[in-house]
Order: structure tokens, then sequence, then C-alpha cells
């Protein structure tokens, strides 16, 4: 079980860490792209926006077979829409604008904002979306093993956690292994695997076939889809998609609605479906309505009843943490830090129980230099790579070509550069350079925001701008830890340097 344990976290670690950090962070992703987006000033209101959306998309997007509103509430305070057209500029077969809550297209800052980081927790960015969720799939599982052996290893897990002594070397990185594992242990296990059951359809998509062979008869199953009517080729003008908004609210008892679809809009057989939103609770209805979009008239209204799919999808929303409000948040990210840690002091471990053994017998392979260099690497590098998101999204012109893109790139390279970085300066230095690196990093961005942008801290308005507020104080939070971090990189080094050459 030792050697299971070991392996089975080792292999996949640097990959788990980069999945839990940023997986982490996506629990505030609707703040995070509040913060990125410091040019939307009137917040857009469900009350108003689909009737902006039909406006706008009505005039931009007549002859498109298809729109899809994202509907704004309160983390989210933008409307996004998309409409299918195979003539798109990106290539990939649809348009899509952000509009604030006067119903104007949001020109400035083009960005991914916290979806990016959302995205890149089970898609990795820059891989094949299929390939990407294999290999996530694959280091969730192995970390399930990692847990499960875990405990089984720590036979007095919780006494040791009462038992932290810190400067003994390999034994203090095991108790701050254990601390973090122990702390929220509970979440780990949830948080893996109901990871594994998002994405249980891929991953098993054998079986679907085997019993069904067509999918789409396997989906019906679970919850009976929306009639889908082909276009007529009969012109007709669309119905008011605000007042279908609010009866499909009355429908569903008045829960949040998060997204509506628009099919074949200006043509007689227009329809609009409307998807309950999973906000309000655990446990949810997940209730499908569908209606003429041109007489009002109800086709079709499905809440999810299947109760082997209802528990799949409380799953997913366990694991996504939507229905939770802002303490519960907080505490799924507190939850999320502790595992990203847990992490980290395993892989650390790793090397610091065989470090000085080896050292004294010479035998320090050039595989154990390596995991030293990848964990420093990768460890301190991760977090710079997120501050430099941040940071491009203050720098770079708000008018430059492919900005969301240039964005991400930014983040890829402030991770490059701190895994290279213990080719140049060795692990041990990584680790206080790095800690000096992301705690200026982390400070400078509330000032940054002073000379790029029209909102800061001194002139918030409140309580419209409390998670522009909220974003600014944990960056100043971050840098105080790694500044402090790197001062105690500094302390320990030096007094080690000097008892060194009192020895000599």
């Amino acid at each position: 079980m030792t050697w299971l344990h070991t392996w089975a976290g080792l292999v996949v670690g640097w990959i788990l860490f980069a999945v839990f950090l940023t997986g982490t962070l996506a629990y505030f992703q609707f703040e995070i792209t509040q913060w990125m987006l410091p040019n939307v000033k009137q917040h857009a209101t469900p009350e108003k926006a689909v009737a902006q959306a039909q406006d706008y998309l009505e005039k931009q997007a007549p002859d498109s077979p298809g729109w899809s509103i994202t509907l704004p509430d309160e983390r989210s305070p933008i409307t996004t829409i998309f409409w299918r057209d195979p003539n798109a500029s990106n290539g990939r077969g649809f348009e899509f604008a952000v509009l604030d809550g006067d119903g104007k297209r949001i020109e400035q800052r083009e960005t991914r904002g916290g979806n990016f980081l959302y995205r890149f927790h089970f898609d990795l960015h820059y891989m094949p979306v299929f390939i990407a969720r294999w290999l996530v799939g694959i280091c969730a599982m192995l970390m399930l093993i990692a847990i499960v052996t875990g405990v089984v290893i720590h036979k007095k897990i919780f006494k040791d956690f009462f038992t932290f002594q810190p400067g003994k070397g390999p034994r203090s990185w095991l108790d701050g292994h254990t601390i973090t594992s122990v702390l929220a242990l509970p979440f780990h296990f949830m948080i893996t695997y109901t990871g594994l059951v998002t994405l249980m359809l891929m991953y098993m998509s054998s079986a679907v076939s085997l019993s069904y062979g067509d999918r789409g008869e396997f989906f019906n199953d679970l919850q009976s889809q929306p009639p889908k009517l082909q276009a007529s080729g009969e012109s007709a003008d669309l119905a008011d998609l605000q007042e279908l908004y609010f009866k499909a609210r009355e429908d569903i008892k008045g829960n949040p609605i998060r997204l509506a679809q628009i099919s074949n809009p200006g043509d007689k057989n227009a329809t609009a479906t409307f998807y309950e939103a999973p906000t309000q609770s655990l446990m949810s209805d997940y209730t499908t309505l569908t209606y003429s979009a041109v007489t009002g008239e109800q086709l079709h209204v499905q809440p999810v009843e299947n109760s082997a799919e209802l528990t799949r999808r409380t799953m997913i929303g366990l694991h996504a943490g939507r229905f939770a409000d802002t303490q519960l948040r907080w505490l799924y990210f507190f939850s999320g830090i502790l595992g990203t840690l847990m992490i980290a002091t395993g892989l650390v471990l790793w090397f610091e129980k065989r470090r000085k053994k080896l050292q004294a017998s010479g035998n320090l392979s050039f595989g154990h230099y390596l995991v030293s260099g990848l964990n420093a690497g990768f460890i301190m590098g991760l977090p710079l790579a997120v501050a430099t998101y941040f940071l491009s999204n203050r720098l770079l012109p708000v008018a430059a070509d492919n900005r969301a893109e240039l964005e991400i790139a930014w983040f890829f390279f402030g991770w490059l550069l701190m895994v290279c970085y213990p080719l140049l300066r060795g692990a041990k230095k990584t680790w206080r350079d790095g800690a000096l690196l992301n705690g200026l990093a982390y400070l400078s961005l509330p000032f940054i925001s002073f000379i790029t942008v029209d909102r800061h801290l001194l002139n918030y308005q409140y309580p419209r701008d409390w998670p522009l507020f909220g974003m600014d104080i944990s960056f100043i939070l971050t840098a105080a830890a790694f500044l402090g971090l790197t001062w105690y990189l500094f302390r320990k080094w030096n007094s080690k340097e000097t008892q060194n050459d009192v020895e000599r």
C-alpha cells in the first residue's frame, strides 16, 4: 500500500497540482471574470437581458439558424450570446458577444476571464479535448487510489495530525502532508470521485454504445428531449422572448433560468427552449421548457425524473458547487487550497525522504535531481502563471488582436519560466526566488489597476464592486503569504550556511 500510494501520487502529481489549483480558483470564476472586465459598469439583469439579447441578435444575426443566450445572475452580471454562423471569422462555426446592463456590446478588453481557469482544470488547453479529458480522468483515478491507500498506511493519521514538528526535515513534510490531508479529507474524497462522475459518459461510452447503439436514444431515456422542428421556409416575426422568459419562470415556480436557446429564428417553426439553473439547491429538477417562439404556445416541459440521472447531476452539482452560497463557496475554496497543498507536500516529501540517505552515499541520481527541479518549478510556477495571466489583463493593449489568447499565452509563459528556472539556478534557489517573484507579482496587481483602469481600490462603488474589492484583497493576502515564505526561506538557508561555516 505504501508503494502504491507513493507512485500513484508521484507519477501524476504535477498534473494533479495544476488541476486542483485551477479548479479551486474556478469556484470564483465569475468574480474573476468581473475583475478582468473592469469596463462593465452597468450590470445586466435577467429581467431585461432576454429582450436586449433579442434586439441585438435580430439586428446582427437575423439569418442565423440558432441563437443561445446565457443569462446574468448575481455573480455574473453580463449577458453572453452565441449565434451559429458557418462563415464565422474564428473558424469555429459560431460568433459570440457580451452585453452589459444597457444591452450594449462590450467591445473592450477581450478576455476569457475565470472561464479559462475553469476549462483548463479539465481540458488543459493546447491539447485535443478528448485526450486531455482522458488524461485528467486517469490522474483523478490515481488520485482516488492515493487517497484510499493514504488512509490505510497512516494508521496514526489523526494522532499525527496533532503532533506537528517543524524544522525536522522529512518528518515535518510528512506532518504537513498529514495535516492538509486530514483537515479536508471528506472534501478530497468527494471532489475526486465526483470529478470522475462528471465525465463518466465519456469514460464509459462503450456501455452506452453496446446497450443503445444510438446515443440519442440513451439521452432521450434519461430525459425526453425537446422537439426539434425543421425550418418551414415561411418567415414569421418572433414573439417577445422576454415575455416567454417570464412565462417559463412562472411555469417552474420562480426558479432561476440560466440558458435560453432559440432555433430557426425568423421562421414559422421557431422554438425557444429554457433550461432551469441548478443554483437554488443541491437537488434540482433540471426542467427543460420549450415554447413556440412565434405563438408562445408551450410545446414541451420535462424535468429530469430518472433517478440515476438525477444522482449523476447531483454529484456534478456537488463537484462544481453551483448551489453554494458565498460562505459555502469559501469553504470549498479553502478545502481546495488544502488539497493543492496536500499534493505539493506529497511531492516534496518523496524527494526529502531520499535526499539525505542518497547524498551521504553519493547516489543521488539524475531522476532525483529531475524530481526536485520539477517540484520547485511546477509548485512555484503555477501560482506565477495565474499572476501573469491577471497582469496581462491589465497590461496588454485593450484593442490588441486575439487579446484573449495573448492573455492565455502569458499564463503559460509565466509557468514555463519557473519550470525552466531550476536549470539556471538550481531547485533550492528556485523555491526562494519563485516565492519572491510570486509575492511581488501578486502585490503589484491592485496597484497596476490604479494606472491602467478606471475602477480600482480607491474608487470602487459599493455594493456593485464588492467582488472586485474581494479580488484585490485576495491578491494582497496572497502576496503576503509568498513574501512571508521568502523571508522564512532566506532566514532558514542563511542560518544553515552560517552553521556550516562554524562547523568547518
